[in-house]
């Protein structure tokens, strides 16, 4: 036979063979939707919507997503498909415009292939009218191996709460002995993959473990949430060039670093900017407040100042310690600042600042250096000899870079009343800012740990002792409790802001009380 008809033939008898061997949109393929649904960075008009396929395909698939009024999908208000492919680890993101009559209305979504449904999730735009109230809850360090997210229960099942933040370590890089995972066997809730996360894929199996959490997949399900991270979503106190858990066998941070972002974009409801470093961005409710979300971790900061120079045979030298930390570094930047600065509007009643890191002024109380160490780790006993000698201990927070702190403080001066969220710390806070001229500009709170070991898990039965101490030795401070896990509730009004520190009884076990702690009533320019 001839080439030409040979060929003919071929063409001939390929196009009696059934379209479907050809297609990579065929009835075999497997699609499974096992992380759940989340949605997150929610406007006046459009909210992002996020899944993750697990599937046998190795080709692209379109995936549908619908917005509904109802949970049953009668009445489709937005639809429209995206591809999950492998470059994207099969995670899929829309960013879908509400129209306006359906603004700060509950709205389902879900989305499918053929058969296959995901859960169907509850979000909400923000109002683009001023409310008579709206409520916040903000969050952060979810540690998985330290214990059960029952905290992230909670906020999922209040029906009050409009919006949630997550001011960053919503993950944990270490491997399955490091950090927190003394009891992580027993609760059955080991790290994958087990060791240290570097690679792409590695930051992906993390991010993939974490969306199997049930309270996890319930609250991402019930509440947008508004995320920015801190450290551990790279590694451990990173800066914009490395980190102090990272050595040079690991290979190149620039890389890792890249990982992590690419990692955490495909993961997380979360609008892509150009430049995926510049998570910086702000929100409007009404003209109730303006929300910002800052990065003081990845883009500019400059590297910490590392307490260990400044130790000689257990002595601390203070006096160069002090010298050394007002000089100028970077922490936040000026591209950022400038930013900040123009995005400010006087014409919110609040101005709420959403970061990672300790904005007060904070000196390690006397108590620490009279402490019986006998059962706290010997790596920390020399920095315990800080204690009693009134120097910002925390390099890592705004402490170690002072002059940074001082911009921000010009900033909120221009607001009419500012709250600063805080994660990163484990702790609980309260305190009043006031600048280096003593005028008070504002107001930070700081969340308590969903799970990640706090004072208590190191100091025992120190810790009323310590909490007593930090308020004592810091005239800022108002109220500290490192005993309790859980998260912060803003129920925020015109004319207050109600302020509650909600608790759960343990991470150590899924039966758990919840309770309500310290709570607050913030007026306009008034400290607490």
């Amino acid at each position: 036979m001839k080439r030409r008809p040979f060929v003919k033939l071929i063409i001939f008898l390929s196009s009696l063979i059934p379209f479907k061997l050809f297609s990579y949109d065929d009835n075999d393929k497997l699609v499974i939707f096992n992380h759940g649904v989340a949605s997150g960075d929610p406007t006046n008009t459009n909210v992002v919507i996020w899944t993750k396929i697990t599937t046998t395909s190795k080709f692209p698939i379109k995936i549908l997503w619908e917005v509904s009024s109802d949970y049953n999908f009668n009445n489709i208000i937005a639809s429209g498909y995206e591809t999950a492919k492998k470059s994207n680890d099969y995670c899929i993101k829309a960013d879908p415009y509400i129209n306006k009559s359906f603004n700060n209305k509950t709205i389902y979504y879900r989305f499918s292939y053929k058969k296959s449904y995901s859960p169907v999730g509850k979000s909400k735009t923000l109002p683009i009218a001023n409310p008579n109230e709206f409520n916040i809850a903000f969050c952060s360090c979810s540690n998985y191996p330290a214990g059960f997210f029952n905290a992230y229960k909670e906020i999922a099942n209040n029906a009050d709460i409009d919006l949630v933040l997550h001011l960053g370590d919503y993950l944990y890089e270490y491997d399955d002995k490091g950090y927190a995972s003394v009891d992580s066997i027993k609760l059955d809730r080991v790290v994958d993959p087990l060791h240290e996360i570097i690679s792409l894929n590695d930051y992906r199996k993390r991010h993939a473990l974490y969306k199997t959490d049930p309270d996890l997949q319930l609250l991402h399900s019930n509440k947008p949430m508004i995320a920015v991270w801190d450290d551990h979503e790279f590694t451990n106190d990173s800066w914009k060039e490395g980190a102090e858990n990272h050595s040079q066998n690991e290979g190149s941070f620039k890389k890792r670093k890249a990982n992590a972002l690419k990692a955490y974009y495909e993961w997380m409801p979360i609008r892509d900017p150009k430049n995926k470093l510049k998570i910086w961005r702000k929100f409007e409710i009404g003209t109730l407040f303006q929300l910002f979300m800052l990065d003081t971790r990845s883009i500019y900061r400059e590297k910490q100042i590392n307490l260990d120079d400044y130790f000689i045979n257990n002595s601390f030298n203070a006096d160069q310690y002090k010298t050394d930390l007002n000089k100028q570094r970077v922490l936040v930047g000026n591209e950022q600042f400038k930013w900040l600065d123009n995005a400010v509007d006087s014409k919110f009643n609040w101005t709420i600042i959403g970061q990672q890191v300790l904005v007060s002024e904070v000196v390690l109380p006397s108590i620490f250096s009279k402490i019986d160490k006998s059962n706290i780790p010997s790596f920390i006993h020399k920095y315990l000899n800080i204690g009693g000698l009134n120097i910002p201990y925390n390099t890592d927070a705004w402490d170690g870079y002072p002059n940074e702190r001082d911009k921000l403080f010009k900033i909120l001066n221009k607001t009419n009343s500012s709250i600063v969220l805080t994660g990163d710390t484990h702790n609980s806070w309260a305190a009043n800012l006031f600048d280096k001229n003593n005028k008070f500009v504002g107001i930070e709170l700081g969340a308590p740990s969903i799970s990640s070991p706090n004072t208590i898990d190191t100091f025992k039965n120190s810790t009323t002792k310590i909490e007593k101490g930090f308020i004592n030795e810091n005239k800022n401070i108002k109220w500290t409790d490192g005993s309790n896990k859980g998260f912060v509730l803003l129920n925020i009004k015109p004319s207050n802001i109600n302020v509650s520190f909600n608790y759960v009884s343990t991470v150590k076990s899924k039966i758990y009380e919840a309770f309500e702690g310290k709570t607050f009533n913030i007026l306009p320019k008034t400290n607490i």
